[in-house]
């Protein structure tokens, strides 16, 4: 049973449940040190905003899904532009990448990552990820200062698209009006409404390039060759970088 006994309002240091923060709900208080993962409330919310369907698989595609890159994580917020924010605390978040993009990130050199103590706005670039031909350019979902930076990258950037929800995160960040900042992040069924819709605009640009390119190859055998996960390899630099190009559409 959940209890609705608080008679005052909370101070400025009250730990808000993410709930509250995101403005879904008016008023709760977090009474497990935000362990999301132990709370009944945050489970039954997540069903109640369509969560059912949050963590289960989205359109497969043999050319370009990998590993869970195709699983939206129900308990995160998302940007249009492909980072998703989780909720540490009622001032600190950590940013990393969502699956769409996260699958497409073949052949990374290397991450370039803010410092910290970096201020970051919203909408604007805050790092970049080095492929072996293109150089592409992530957004920031908040405003704020960045507290920490995932030093690993820098020897493992490939933890960016194989661990892109756990290892492979960014940065964290204190937002200076965290509450104001996920009001305007997609959550639960509108956030899987957009990812399913984003998904298969990639897939179908992978697509059409791919098939552009069999028409230009001809009659071929069949000599048992491996299948091509990598999109940037059967596509040209040119329609690779259409593709990435989608993305911020």
């Amino acid at each position: 049973m959940f209890r609705d006994d608080y008679h005052t309002m909370p101070d400025n240091d009250a730990m808000k449940c993410v709930w509250m923060t995101s403005g879904i709900i008016s008023y709760k208080l977090c009474s497990l040190d935000f362990m999301c993962e132990d709370c009944v409330f945050d489970r039954v919310m997540h069903n109640a905003a369509g969560s059912n369907d949050m963590d289960g698989p989205l359109t497969p595609d043999v050319l370009t899904s990998g590993p869970s890159s195709n699983r939206l994580d129900g308990s995160l917020f998302y940007h249009k532009n492909h980072c998703w924010v989780k909720v540490v605390n009622p001032y600190e978040v950590v940013i990393g990448i969502n699956g769409i993009l996260a699958k497409l990130m073949y052949g990374i050199k290397t991450v370039v990552l803010p410092r910290v103590g970096d201020p970051v706005i919203k909408n604007q670039v805050f790092a970049h990820i080095m492929l072996e031909k293109h150089i592409f350019p992530l957004i920031m979902p908040v405003n704020g200062e960045i507290t920490a930076i995932n030093a690993t990258l820098e020897k493992q950037p490939e933890l960016l698209r194989t661990e892109f929800r756990e290892k492979g995160w960014l940065v964290t960040i204190k937002a200076y009006n965290l509450e104001k900042e996920l009001r305007n992040l997609s959550f639960g069924s509108k956030a899987m409404e957009w990812y399913r819709a984003k998904d298969r605009n990639i897939n179908e640009a992978i697509h059409a390039a791919y098939n552009i390119n069999r028409e230009n190859i001809g009659a071929t055998m069949h000599d048992g060759g491996e299948l091509v996960l990598n999109a940037s390899q059967i596509l040209t630099s040119e329609q690779f970088g259409t593709v990435l190009d989608e993305l911020s559409r």
